[in-house]
């Protein structure tokens, strides 16, 4: 694959990923009833798929790459997991909870700081991982394409809580904005990097992908029709074990 293709690739998911995010958000302002109601299977196949893409891609490419992989695996996992506790976001859930009272809610410029943060990375994301194959990083770009649609129904539900409708609308946008930027910055850096560096930052992915499917999505599959959701959660997993 040329350097050309490879940075077609970067900005075309990227900028996907991010429109992936702007449906979730417009899903929210439209159809919330339709997300109540759907939620639960859609985010039960994302966590198969994502924990696919970090068990048979994601993780098996990094320790090919670094011998540091899986102490990057648990940086990554605590990171998001650091991250998601500053804001107290949950991208299965917090549609539900809209209205409650949470005093976390009030800190409206924090939660868009941490989720403007966290696209962005899910952007150099998709970088880095069509730096090693074009495989990888579409598998990559899935994993991240198949979370921001939930995390865009999050990002306004929570941002609607502590802003205006107005100001809460525009800064979920510039969330999704934040992914293809996070792709694109990506270029700058990604052909000059060494291979541990490269699987450090693939196992970083791996790290993120693992907290997400077990922290964000799979608590949607025990909330109702449990054996249902986890027929979807284990289908996605088998898709992406066939697809791999």
């Amino acid at each position: 694959m040329t350097s050309i293709s490879m940075e077609q690739n970067i900005l075309f998911f990227s900028i996907l990923a991010g429109f992936s995010t702007v449906l979730g958000i417009f899903l929210a302002l439209l159809r919330e009833s339709w997300i109540l109601k759907f939620s639960h299977y859609i985010n039960s196949l994302a966590a198969g798929l994502i924990l696919g893409v970090a068990f048979f891609h994601l993780f098996p490419e990094s320790i090919e790459l670094t011998d540091n992989a899986l102490f990057f695996v648990l940086v990554g996992f605590l990171c998001f997991y650091f991250l998601e506790t500053i804001m107290v976001i949950h991208s299965g859930s917090e549609i539900h909870f809209r209205g409650t009272d949470n005093p976390m809610h009030a800190r409206g410029i924090v939660m868009f700081s941490g989720l403007f943060l966290h696209s962005f990375i899910d952007g150099v994301i998709i970088g880095v991982g069509f730096e090693v194959e074009e495989t990888l990083g579409m598998l990559t770009s899935l994993g991240v394409i198949l979370h921001e649609l939930p995390e865009g129904v999050t990002t306004f539900s929570i941002l609607l809580n502590s802003l205006k409708r107005s100001a809460a609308l525009t800064m979920s946008l510039l969330v999704a904005f934040a992914t293809p930027l996070g792709g694109m910055l990506s270029l700058i850096f990604i052909g000059s990097m060494s291979d541990p560096v490269v699987g450090s930052l693939i196992a970083l992915a791996g790290g993120s992908f693992l907290y997400i499917a077990a922290s964000d999505l799979i608590p949607e599959t025990h909330e109702r029709m449990g054996l249902r959701n986890a027929g979807f959660l284990f289908s996605g997993v088998l898709l992406l074990y066939l697809l791999s």
